[in-house]
């Protein structure tokens, strides 16, 4: 068992010893890619992160030059998390985890601790990282040590020992030193391990950001949810259907098989349904990429949502919106990243739109009031649960939908036809959804009512659509227009659900 290892590293890992072992030779960097669905650039940053931890080798201008070292394993034990910002009480729940045996040059005990915090993100260290300690009560100036202070709260610092005090230096320019006349040391940081190491040689950009940011307490907001919660959309969103479920409820399909839902946004029905199995899609790349964010590294982007509300101002806002300005984001963020940015800009934007320019840039403003929630911690991780097993696909409607069979269900919240000049203006993927678009969709839904799905679908209360849902059961709901500039032209909108049941 490799503990220091992700699940994505020994994946590749036990494929190059399995391949080697049976082919007496190792496989190539196209082959890893094509065996774990990866780029070629994403298997060579995971080779080059197992050869630095010291379970492969790798031999220079040697085609299929991967050795597997067979390194040996120690086993040491993770005491809990230790604070690299402000001191925290100490916690001890030891956890064992195997480490390579190469670590430990020197002889004595060690033992891991997981960070939390950013002080020290110029050492590189991260916030969730493993460092590896070899216990000892002193150390030299200038060394990364495990320090109690002020009645056994611990800290990761650097430490100088100046004439009449001891500086605990953090490795961060926007934080400032802590001075003792009286510091316990409880060991030297030998080794860092990116535990949950992204296959994007650029993980942690966010966080260096935010690492120039000074520290506020405009979000003062704290989410009343529960860890007992049901589960509920994590991202508000314009045309979301949280608030017409209860509308909804008589029209919903007691008993299907799988459920489809291709135009995702918040997910409200998901969440409601929680079905077993389902397909959740949308044609909005970052949206999905949320999702699978929030699925697959939860408390990854929760904490580094604890830092975007230590530090949330304008200017932070301003630098983590016009990022895609500077950087493709699917290329340089990693899943939890692309997450934690995104629920950010929809918590702290104007009324939580998400809308983006022709070039596929988030331009919406930033919100009239600081004092947002931007952390709903229990609510992503219920959210995490209930998607646990869930398919995720980036594709268009007609991709998904086709896979439907007999008794499926598949719910439909496409873009709205247009009422009005303004109704385009939530516009959330740069490729428009057009008339041609709703007939296509039409189509869709007479294919799958002939194969005995059970379909229902809410769109605009037009002309347009009743015509073409005549055939169709349709049914009148009133919804809330909130996004009107004019306040009195705010309210109640009739809206339709169509069913084919």
């Amino acid at each position: 068992m490799h503990a220091s290892l992700t699940p994505k590293q020994k994946k590749v890992l036990d494929f190059i010893i399995e391949y080697s072992s049976s082919h007496d030779y190792a496989p190539s960097l196209r082959e890893i890619a094509e065996y774990i669905n990866k780029s070629l650039s994403s298997v060579q940053h995971l080779v080059n992160v197992l050869q630095n931890k010291g379970y492969l080798k790798k031999e220079d201008n040697v085609a299929r030059g991967i050795i597997p070292t067979n390194a040996s394993q120690t086993t040491i034990f993770k005491l809990g998390v230790i604070a690299a910002g402000r001191p925290i009480e100490p916690i001890e729940n030891p956890e064992p985890m195997e480490v390579p045996a190469s670590i430990f040059v020197q002889p004595g005990n060690y033992y891991a601790l997981q960070v939390k915090g950013s002080s020290m993100i110029e050492e590189g260290i991260f916030n969730g990282d493993i460092v590896i300690i070899r216990q000892q009560q002193i150390a030299r100036n200038g060394q990364t040590v495990v320090a109690i202070i002020d009645d056994n709260q611990a800290t990761l610092k650097k430490i100088f020992y100046e004439t009449d005090r001891i500086r605990l230096q953090p490795a961060n320019q926007s934080m400032l030193p802590l001075f003792r006349t009286d510091v316990e040391i409880r060991g030297v940081v030998v080794k860092i391990i990116r535990e949950l190491e992204s296959s994007n040689p650029n993980d942690g950009l966010l966080l260096k950001i935010v690492s120039t940011m000074p520290h506020t307490t405009f979000s003062k907001r704290v989410s009343n949810s529960e860890s007992s919660d049901k589960a509920k959309p994590f991202i508000q969103w314009v045309g979301g259907k949280r608030e017409m479920i209860k509308q909804y409820q008589k029209f919903i399909p007691t008993e299907f098989n799988n459920y489809y839902e291709p135009f995702l946004g918040g997910g409200a029905m998901f969440f409601y349904l929680q079905p077993k199995q389902a397909t959740l899609s949308d044609n909005n790349l970052e949206l999905i990429k949320t999702y699978e964010g929030i699925r697959d590294y939860p408390e990854e982007v929760i904490s580094l949502l604890r830092e975007f509300k230590s530090k949330h101002s304008k200017d932070l806002y301003t630098k983590i919106r016009n990022l895609d300005r500077e950087v493709d984001i699917f290329e340089k963020l990693s899943l939890q990243e692309i997450a934690a940015r995104m629920i950010y800009l929809n918590q702290t934007c104007f009324n939580a739109l998400y809308r983006v320019n022709q070039k596929g840039q988030f331009n919406v403003p930033i919100g009239s009031s600081l004092n947002r929630l931007i952390c709903d911690e229990h609510t992503i991780r219920n959210a995490s649960a209930a998607l646990a097993h869930i398919k995720l696909k980036v594709a268009d409607f007609e991709n998904i939908v086709s896979r439907a069979e007999k008794d499926d269900f598949v719910y439909l919240d496409p873009p709205y036809y247009p009422i009005s000049a303004y109704s385009d203006f939530t516009r959330y993927t740069k490729e428009k959804f057009y008339q041609e678009d709703q007939i296509r969709l039409k189509k869709q839904i007479d294919t799958l009512s002939q194969k005995k799905c059970k379909v229902m679908m809410s769109n605009s209360d037009c002309v347009f659509i009743r015509d073409l849902y005549k055939n169709y059961k349709i049914y009148s709901v009133l919804s809330s227009r909130t996004l009107n500039c004019k306040k009195d032209q705010r309210g109640k909108i009739s809206e339709l659900l169509i069913t084919n049941y």
